[in-house]
């Protein structure tokens, strides 16, 4: 299906898609592109990547599929030394979490050599780096993919049957849907961990148990790869946040007039909503 495929950053992501397209592509030479020297070495040692390397002009030449798995703020960069390189009608595709805004940019110009479709495997852990490598990460995972009215049909269904290799569950969004979509259940429940994390005093964590640790495991998360997404998706995140704000009131409400009633049916409400997931 692809003769060379090149996969930016070593990280989790990127790592665990190197060493998943070892086995499921055994006719493709892959290559991985890290700033990470320690990431480039395990990777080549562990033989999840036939090639590791810091320069993209030289990972990414001649490959036929090129996959982002860097933070969202540097895929531009990435694109234009991509170009120079890469094979003819070459596809490009990202892990990145938000995609209205990369769209825009890849959009706003044209490329020689390749058609890049925005992807988003719904996958990840809060642990990360090239030691978190999981080789089964993408098995079975919901991969989102989305388009516009200048994505390339015949790069779209390249995209779709490359996924289809690693999971079954495809659902294809248009950018601003998937941004609020994701904003909702995978940006919006980051912050609240982080801003958890902040209000617990330190003489409580003490007693934290797993209940606590399940609540706020992604605030474990690098901010190098969170803080750009909660950038570029600004305006979903405001919007999900004075959602959560008016519940948060809510409650507080019903805490405050002892109102133990209605309380009950507010917690009920969403344990219904839980259990429906």
């Amino acid at each position: 299906m692809f003769k060379k495929i090149t996969i930016i950053g070593l990280g989790l992501m990127g790592g665990s898609l190197a060493a998943a397209c070892r086995k499921k592509f055994p006719g493709a030479r892959i290559t991985g592109i890290s700033r990470s020297h320690e990431a480039l070495a395990l990777a080549k040692k562990k033989k999840w990547v036939h090639e590791a390397t810091r320069e993209v002009l030289f990972g990414a030449h001649g490959a036929d599929l090129i996959i982002l798995c860097t933070p969202v703020d540097t895929f531009l960069p990435y694109l234009k030394e991509i170009d120079k390189v890469c094979a003819k009608g070459a596809l490009v595709i990202d892990v990145g979490s938000v995609k209205a805004s990369v769209l825009k940019q890849v959009n706003a110009r044209d490329w020689k050599n390749f058609s890049f479709v925005g992807c988003h495997p719904m996958v990840g852990s809060h642990r990360r780096g090239i030691q978190a490598v999981n080789a089964e990460l993408y098995e079975n995972g919901l991969v989102l993919m989305t388009r516009d009215r200048k994505t390339c049909s015949r790069a779209f269904k390249t995209a779709k049957k490359f996924w289809s290799r690693f999971s079954s569950k495809i659902l294809e969004l248009t950018p601003e849907t998937h941004d609020r979509l994701v904003g909702e259940v995978s940006h919006l429940p980051h912050a609240i961990a982080a801003c958890l994390m902040r209000t617990v005093s330190v003489s409580a964590l003490k007693v934290a148990s797993t209940g606590f640790r399940d609540t706020t495991r992604i605030a474990a998360a690098s901010s190098s790869i969170w803080q750009p997404i909660f950038t570029a998706n600004r305006k979903v995140m405001l919007s999900a946040i004075t959602r959560f704000e008016k519940n948060l009131r809510i409650f507080k409400k019903l805490l405050h007039s002892r109102d133990f009633r209605k309380l009950a049916f507010f917690l009920d409400q969403s344990r219904k909503k839980r259990e429906a997931l």
